[in-house]
């Protein structure tokens, strides 16, 4: 009886270990876009500020002071 008992208590500790795993894959494919507009953004921004750079801007609020 006891180890019937312990058996299904291993198979429940399994089940959630793969539950768990299964979890986390659902929540990386369901983030998986928002994750790559995130990195073409940050992306962006950096290839923003070279450009700022290169134009002989310190600072991106240096930009907005000049037109305001």
């Amino acid at each position: 009886m006891d180890d019937e008992l312990n058996e299904l208590a291993e198979q429940i500790k399994d089940a959630e270990r793969h539950l768990t795993d299964l979890r986390k894959e659902y929540r990386e494919r369901k983030t998986v876009g928002l994750r790559a507009a995130i990195e073409a953004r940050n992306e962006a921004d950096k290839v923003l500020r070279e450009e700022l750079r290169a134009l002989g801007y310190r600072s991106p609020f240096q930009l907005w002071r000049e037109f305001a």
